[in-house]
């Protein structure tokens, strides 16, 4: 059998990846679909002596859709004298046709035909007229859309031949769609066989959160999710232990919280939830779900598609995770399944290592709570539970690990400002902005009088020509003293006139950095009398700071590049994210104590909405982290360095 370029094209397109890569890297199918349509409408116009070409998919309903593809062919400017047969009007056209023929089904297609004018020189009558030839494309019976071909009618030219040769070539539509589900049907086994793979690759992490970590990564990865979270059973609640791309999770987040509840959402129906939902599931009543919690994530967060799948140990509901896709390639109903195998394979070892990650205290209290069963009796159970519980209080302050952290007051300040004065002394003649207006470099602040300075250059310029004159006489007589005394009287004006220059170029104040204007309310101050002693404006940038004074006894605490928060008073429910970046070697006196000052940055994007809650001057408490620590070592710490200074010897 022949085999054309065209369809050797379309198979290498068509090609599932190597053995072992990442399904998500292989080609996109819409592109795959764009070029096989290219390649058709190429296919059909040599068929027909075609000079153009358009396919329009989904056509039929009340809203115009744009062509899928279009095609041109090389003779097309000689055939229509330059003439663009696909012009957005000539489209408009296209589709109505395409839309008619998609409407009677069963139909070979349908003829048109398309006058192109030549422009202004067009005598009425000389036009170009072409035939466009709609024919339907169909898949498994189902008419998807239609093509449109363009072709000028020519000797010999049969249009019930050409449309029967067109519908033939348009049946290599459904033998593509044929053969990508035999492809994607391939894919799915090769991720069937990735999983086991990931399952492999998850064991590398030492923890559960790190092996939650390369699950979600590997999950995104090899499924073409924008984002995976895993969320395991805490008591009564599901949290959320790890995010694909994030190092820690904020408990605060909203992200966090809406993920959260989606999550519980799925544990409590207990089943796959995939939103938006298939249009056959929603139809058959056994597979209808409650998918609020979903909705809102996608609406806050997305827009995006979800699959959120319950992890199960021996039956009992552990965990849930959740996919998320770009809201036009949401997940298919058929690749659930393929998905609980996933998630009844990793489910287990993800618990089994979250129970063997189980710490000291949470040992402690499993154990307790099995002791407390046999140890409580009928007698005297009241005073077994207190001794019982101030034991495990004492024993969990001694060895339970907590967050050691440096806690210290902070103010929120501007990295940069600039305070601008006056360029000389004079009158005010407008201003441009008041406090809290944004500008940007070189922005018009306000504007000096300049009448007084051009008419002191007049004057200087004058006083300079006619010195250089009597300077010139004084030459001619011989009279070198008077000369001299001239020529530096000349050069005394025009030191003045360059300064007039100088300051009638300075007259429009400019701000000099990107920023907002903090103070200058100057309204009041126009046509009043300005020195350059005088501060006029101050700008701050929007990129902001926090200093946060640490106690001399906290210092050496302290590295640059050490992570912490801040929360402010005006928005104590937020935690701004923070890192050192610069430690004052000096210490300064401070509400009775000595304390350095440490600058810290936001650890976030420059657009984050909690950045721009930060204003100058907002105060509140910073912690820094410093590694781990138990309850009964931060207590005693001050006591015992209290100690340490009054008993040395």
């Amino acid at each position: 059998m022949t085999t054309t370029k065209a369809q050797t094209q379309d198979d290498e397109a068509a090609r599932p990846p190597e053995e072992g890569g990442s399904i998500a890297s292989g080609p996109d199918p819409r592109e795959q679909v764009a070029a096989f349509l290219q390649k058709l409408l190429e296919a059909q116009c040599a068929l027909v002596e075609g000079v153009a070409g358009a396919v329009f998919l989904g056509v039929g309903g009340e809203t115009p859709v744009p062509p899928a593809a279009i095609f041109r062919a090389p003779a097309i400017n000689r055939i229509t004298d330059g003439t663009d047969p696909l012009a957005p009007a000539i489209l408009t056209r296209l589709e109505r046709l395409a839309a008619e023929t998609v409407a009677e089904p069963g139909a070979h297609g349908r003829g048109d035909t398309i006058a192109l004018s030549r422009g202004n020189r067009a005598m009425y009558g000389d036009e170009v007229r072409l035939r466009a030839l709609a024919t339907p494309l169909a898949a498994d019976g189902r008419i998807e859309g239609a093509t449109v071909i363009l072709a000028a009618p020519r000797q010999g030219y049969s249009e019930p031949d050409a449309l029967r040769t067109l519908v033939l070539a348009a049946g290599r539509f459904e033998a593509f769609l044929w053969k990508q589900q035999c492809l994607t049907e391939a894919e799915q086994k090769l991720m069937l066989r990735q999983t086991v793979e990931l399952l492999d690759a998850s064991q590398q992490g030492g923890t559960a959160a790190g092996m939650g970590a390369i699950l979600c990564h590997e999950l995104k990865r090899r499924f073409g999710a924008t984002r995976v979270s895993i969320g395991l059973v805490k008591g009564d609640f599901l949290r959320l232990v790890a995010v694909s791309g994030a190092d820690s999770i904020d408990r605060n987040a909203p992200a966090v919280e809406a993920l959260e509840a989606a999550m519980e959402e799925a544990a409590s129906q207990d089943c796959e939830i995939i939103f938006p939902a298939p249009a056959d599931a929603e139809a058959d009543p056994a597979q209808r779900r409650v998918r609020r919690a979903h909705e809102e994530l996608s609406r806050r967060f997305g827009p995006a598609a979800l699959l959120s799948l319950p992890l199960r140990v021996e039956g009992d509901l552990v965990g849930v995770a959740i996919l998320e896709r770009e809201a036009d390639a949401p997940f298919p109903f058929g690749a659930v399944a393929l998905l609980r195998l996933v998630a009844e394979t990793v489910g287990p070892a993800l618990w089994t290592r979250r129970l063997a990650d189980r710490g000291v205290y949470e040992v402690i209290r499993d154990r307790a709570r099995e002791l407390a069963v046999q140890a409580v009796g009928p007698r005297h159970t009241g005073m077994k539970l207190v001794v019982a519980l101030v034991l495990a209080t004492l024993l969990g302050a001694t060895v339970l690990p907590v967050p050691s952290r440096i806690s210290s007051p902070a103010e929120v300040k501007a990295a940069a400002a600039r305070t601008i004065v006056p360029p000389y002394s004079g009158y005010l003649a407008a201003v441009k902005v008041k406090p809290g207006d944004e500008v940007k470099a070189g922005d018009v602040l306000a504007e000096m009088d300049t009448a007084e300075m051009r008419l002191q250059l007049v004057q200087a310029e004058s006083e300079q020509a006619s010195q250089l004159t009597q300077h010139a006489a004084a030459l001619s007589k011989g009279e070198l003293a008077k000369a001299k005394q001239y020529e530096y009287d000349a050069a005394k004006s025009r030191a003045v006139a360059d300064m007039a220059r100088e300051n009638l170029a300075h007259a429009v104040i400019r701000s000099p950095i990107d920023g907002v204007v903090g103070k200058g309310d100057l309204e009041q101050y126009v046509r009043a009398k300005v020195d350059p002693t005088q501060p006029l404006f101050e700008v701050v940038t929007d990129k902001k700071v926090c200093v946060a004074f640490v106690g001399e006894r906290d210092i050496l605490r302290v590295k640059q590049g050490q992570t912490g928060r801040f929360v402010g008073k005006a928005l104590p429910g937020e935690k701004m994210p923070m890192t050192v970046a610069r430690i004052t070697p000096v210490a300064e006196a401070r509400d009775g104590a000595q304390t350095y000052e440490v600058e810290l940055t936001p650890a976030v994007a420059d657009g984050d909405a909690a950045l721009r809650t930060l204003r100058p001057g907002m105060t509140g408490t910073a912690k820094l982290d410093d590694g781990w620590t138990t309850p009964l070592a931060t207590l005693l710490r001050p006591v015992v360095d209290e100690v340490r200074m009054r008993w040395w010897w």
